[in-house]
């Protein structure tokens, strides 16, 4: 038995009236250059950074996202300093080449990809 939603719900209003653009480069600069990720965890379920702790589950972890629902880290299978170095590495390139050229096609090649598909139909 499925239970019944609710009758009414609310229009979510945000406050926030930043653009998409300066959120994504918020994002890329907090991770860049603010998280501390020998010492924190991303946590979505709290919305927040919380405290790395000495449990098996984050220990000697490089990057450590925790699952809201099972409370593991889906991150887990980033286990090798190379490749932390790199995604890191990444998140610092991509913050500079946006903030230099405030293009996301410097970043990220959407309009190549999409003309790419449509040049395939």
């Amino acid at each position: 038995m499925v239970p019944q939603a609710p009758r009414h719900i609310p229009p979510y209003v945000s406050r926030n009236q930043s653009s998409l653009g300066d959120l994504l480069l918020g994002f890329l600069k907090y991770y860049a250059t603010v998280f501390s990720w020998d010492k924190q965890v991303i946590s979505v379920r709290e919305a927040r950074a919380l405290p790395k702790t000495n449990s098996r589950e984050w220990r000697d972890k490089y990057i450590c996202v925790e699952e809201p629902f099972e409370r593991n880290n889906v991150a887990r299978a980033v286990h090798e300093k190379i490749k932390f170095d790199a995604i890191k590495a990444q998140f610092v390139e991509s913050c500079r080449i946006l903030q230099q050229k405030k293009d996301l096609n410097f970043v990220l090649p959407v309009t190549a990809t999409i003309a790419t598909e449509l040049s395939k139909r």
